[in-house]
């Protein structure tokens, strides 16, 4: 649906960059609870959704996961991040971090790309990220 596809636009270019063999770049779509297991062995997650919070198309917001932890169990698709996050810290404390890139849509109807606004937010928040994860793996060495 136009821009809810922001996550995945977002992951598929960070999936055209090398990663070194801790980072993982999933592409979960709808199916986050059938990815409990990873999100469970992760120390730092980082997702990436349309969040719509009736401001400009392409504002980002920078949410934690105290931020949406009391959001509804499920959403639309099944059951919410917030609640695979929840179940996957029960099961052994991790993922110690949590960051949420929400991005707000411009268009929601119906194709296969979203709108060419939010696609330059989508090359910056490739950019961001990119950058986010280069530091904290500097952090990890050091």
């Amino acid at each position: 649906m136009t821009d809810d596809g922001i996550g995945i636009f977002v992951v598929k270019e960070l999936q055209q960059l090398e990663w070194p063999p801790e980072v993982q770049i999933l592409e979960v779509g709808t199916s986050v609870c059938y990815y409990l297991e990873e999100i469970s062995r992760s120390r730092l997650v980082i997702a990436i959704d349309a969040i719509h919070a009736k401001s400009n198309p392409g504002s980002v917001y920078r949410l934690d996961i105290d931020d949406v932890l009391d959001h509804q169990e499920q959403d639309l698709h099944g059951i919410s991040l917030p609640g695979v996050i929840k179940r996957a810290q029960n099961i052994n404390g991790l993922p110690e971090t949590v960051t949420i890139y929400g991005v707000e849509p411009e268009d929601l109807g119906l194709g296969i790309m979203p709108t060419s606004t939010l696609q330059l937010v989508g090359f910056k928040l490739v950019a961001l990220i990119t950058a986010e994860i280069q530091r904290l793996l500097g952090k990890k060495k050091g």
